[in-house]
């Protein structure tokens, strides 16, 4: 993010800084002469002086040391709160592109534009669009505007009426798989069977060939879940296994494009760009958690500890940022730049998705749908825009690469929520992380959130001040076992693994590849870890 972009992002929010350095203040508060001078010089750093910018910055290094701490605060607050809307400024590539009240006159500090900003949504994805490639838009943004949280209660009341028929006695998650889908076979259609030939491998791959640096300590941090000694270090490599399943789905839905025998020339070049796309998926999914351990303060990950635990938070932060570093060079060499486009934007939504984190920590308090847009940027963003990618690999039509981004989003979604049912549920042994981590961490997730719907005046306090309070835990957990919440979360996750269900079904014709990515979608609503 660059310095002008924070100007931009701070500019409607001086206004209480600039009093303080302005209006004499009494007790500790005080600021003295030298302060105001040094408060209005830095509100009024004139970045587009670029001749003069190394003694500005020097100035401005000065001028920041002299700002009280409580100012410096509630500006980092202003920021954050304005990186966190959908519509921020903050992510506005041009600043241009601002709607200034009034004319763009120089009568500001330093000659910018005053403060008065009528606020616009900004849609960078669909001004860069016009701009280049508008009459095919493959990239064109997702809106997040609906999250079939209205089914919930709808399947609530057709799963109790299927359950006292006897269905399902085993009391998993009730799913309806669609018509034409052959039932599980371990030899036919299994997900993690048929994926074996494409995935086992993967990890001592990017172990071995993607990630190898001069630097030994980077190079055991940076291989650190890839050359586990068990397979725990691993994970379970669901993002790798939809990549190459739907890859071999979309063999028998090409049939007019390519040969179906995988040894043909053009099918095995594109299935190892497919491959290799499967391994930069879970180099960027492994950088993210190097980065999200560090931010939690997390001790432990896939049952042993946290990268940077083993290796100090620096190194850990640099691990994550070589990952992401060797994942970018090795996705340009597939030469596609739609794909380039697709899976650059995960990276974004990586960052968009922390900073709704950190500002609903901050708070304690969200709401559902904002607290699923955050789940989608960290989450499902990187299993549907690799779903895509694999499509647009391909060369598929428009349909298949829909139905192959729908697929990916809904199982990213459904995978997360049933992470926060998890967290109330499984061990530490089953989970390879502390059980209940996310209340300790004083995040609501959406079984609380679930819970709160009907419990919002005690609950909603312990959610402000996250549950720091002795009895604010187990407040929380009375309330979500009051309000059904957790098998709330699993049941708006099994209305999303049903909607991934539907996309592939619907766009893909009959095969054992298909039926396995129906298969998986169950997997991930009835995994116990």
């Amino acid at each position: 993010m660059s310095l002008l972009r924070i100007r931009i992002g701070i500019q409607q929010q001086t206004t209480i800084a600039r009093s303080f350095a302005s209006t004499p203040r009494s007790g500790s508060n005080v600021l003295t002469g030298g302060t105001r001078e040094a408060m209005t010089s830095l509100l009024s750093f004139d970045l587009h002086q670029s001749t003069k910018l190394n003694k500005k910055y020097r100035h401005l290094s000065s001028a920041y040391s002299a700002i009280p701490d409580t100012i410096k605060e509630s500006i980092k607050s202003s920021i954050l709160d304005e990186a966190a809307k959908q519509d921020s400024l903050l992510w506005d590539e041009k600043p241009s592109s601002l709607k200034v009240a009034g004319s763009l006159s120089a009568n500001g500090i330093n000659g910018h534009y005053r403060h008065s900003v009528a606020r616009g949504k900004v849609d960078i994805e669909q001004r860069l669009s016009e701009i280049v490639d508008v009459d095919t838009p493959v990239n064109k943004p997702d809106p997040l505007d609906e999250w079939h949280l209205s089914a919930v209660s709808a399947r609530k009341q057709s799963k109790y009426s299927k359950t006292i028929n006897g269905s399902r006695p085993d009391g998993k998650t009730l799913l309806t798989i669609p018509e034409g889908v052959a039932p599980l076979a371990p030899d036919i259609n299994d997900p993690f069977v048929l994926s074996r030939p494409d995935v086992h491998d993967i990890s001592a791959t990017i172990g071995n060939d993607l990630v190898g640096t001069d630097h030994p300590v980077l190079n055991s941090a940076a291989r650190y879940f890839f050359n586990s000694e068990d397979s725990r270090g691993k994970g379970k490599q669901v993002r790798p296994v939809m990549v190459m399943l739907l890859s071999r789905a979309m063999m028998r839905s090409n049939s007019e494009r390519c040969e179906l025998d995988s040894n043909h020339p053009y099918t095995a070049h594109i299935l190892k760009s497919q491959r290799r796309l499967a391994e930069i998926t879970e180099m960027i999914h492994t950088a993210s958690l190097f980065h999200d351990d560090v931010i939690d303060e997390a001790d432990t990950r896939r049952g042993q500890p946290a990268a940077h635990r083993a290796f100090g938070n620096k190194m850990a932060i640099l691990a994550g940022d070589y990952l992401l570093a060797r994942a970018s060079i090795s996705l340009a060499r597939l030469r596609n730049v739609d794909v380039v486009e697709c899976m650059s934007t995960v990276i974004e939504h990586l960052v968009r998705g922390e900073v709704l984190q950190i500002k609903n920590s901050r708070t304690g308090v969200v709401d559902m749908e904002g607290y699923l847009r955050k789940n989608f940027y960290k989450t499902a963003s990187l299993m549907a825009n690799s779903c895509k990618s694999a499509a647009l690999l391909r060369g598929s039509s428009p349909d298949i690469v829909k139905a192959a981004y729908l697929y990916g989003k809904h199982i990213g979604v459904a995978f997360q929520l049933i992470d926060d049912a998890l967290d109330f549920e499984g061990s530490a042994a089953s989970l390879g992380k502390p059980a209940l981590a996310d209340l300790n961490a004083g995040l609501s997730t959406a079984p609380v959130l679930f819970a709160a719907e009907s419990h919002e005046e005690e609950l909603t306090p312990a959610m402000a001040r996250k549950f720091k309070e002795i009895g604010d835990i187990d407040l929380a957990l009375r309330c979500i076992h009051e309000a059904d919440g957790v098998n709330r979360t699993k049941e708006l996750a099994a209305v999303h693994a049903e909607i991934a269900m539907g996309a592939v079904v619907e766009a893909f014709e009959p095969s054992p590849y298909r039926d396995s990515l129906v298969h998986l979608a169950c997997r991930v609503v009835d995994r116990k870890k």
